[in-house]
């Protein structure tokens, strides 16, 4: 994803937009490391812990209703 960075004051500043920080699962504070040419941007792990397992619920119970749903077509698709 190539993104364009916004003038802030005398800085400049990267949009992050709700859509990534769902699907990254960062919140309002991040972690952000140098590596080589590399700015590497992962959530803090005590702002997104909450969120994090709450995700990790949700898909959690989605799969185990999708593999009781269709048991017998997966045993199907197995043995095809």
């Amino acid at each position: 994803m190539r993104k364009t960075l916004s003038r802030l004051g005398n800085s400049e500043a990267l949009v992050i937009t709700r859509e990534m920080k769902e699907l990254t699962g960062i919140g309002s504070e991040v972690e952000i490391e140098i590596q080589g040419n590399a700015i590497v941007i992962t959530p803090a792990q005590t702002a997104t812990l909450p969120a994090q397992l709450e995700r990790q619920a949700k898909f959690a119970a989605a799969r185990d209703q999708i593999l009781t749903e269709y048991d017998d077509l997966f045993r199907r698709l197995a043995d095809a």
